[in-house]
């Protein structure tokens, strides 16, 4: 697991924007670290994959970072239920059934998405 040093490292040295993780309490900080790196276990990642490599630290981070600024919104909650677009007048939603629940990748933010691109099992980098 990425330590809470590793973590402040990375926030305060290398992000920008990352204060939402930094004002969090201890706990909440922690929680996100170990939530955001079973999230990212869940993935189809290459079998012999460093957890402590920088891409992969970096990755744990961005998504402990995107549980503490999203986890438990309404918005949050919508998206994974695979809603695409809401309207109130109209009173209409849109649904795309690809992403819902059941998608494992849903519940990564991009960013971690893009530093774990080069270690997803199956895909690989064409030059």
């Amino acid at each position: 697991m990425v330590s809470i040093e590793d973590a402040y490292s990375y926030f305060n040295n290398e992000r920008l924007f990352g204060e939402k993780w930094l004002e969090a309490t201890g706990g909440q900080q922690e929680q996100s670290l170990k939530m955001a790196t079973n999230q990212i276990k869940r993935l189809n990642l290459a079998k012999d994959i460093d957890f402590n490599n920088d891409d992969v630290v970096r990755a744990i981070c961005e998504q402990a970072l995107y549980l503490i600024e999203n986890q438990g919104s309404s918005r949050s909650k919508l998206i994974e239920q695979g809603v695409t677009s809401f309207s109130v007048e109209g009173l209409s939603e849109s649904y795309d059934t690809s992403k819902s629940k059941n998608s494992t990748t849903n519940k990564i933010c991009s960013e971690a998405l893009a530093y774990l691109r080069p270690y997803i099992a199956g895909g690989y980098e064409i030059c």
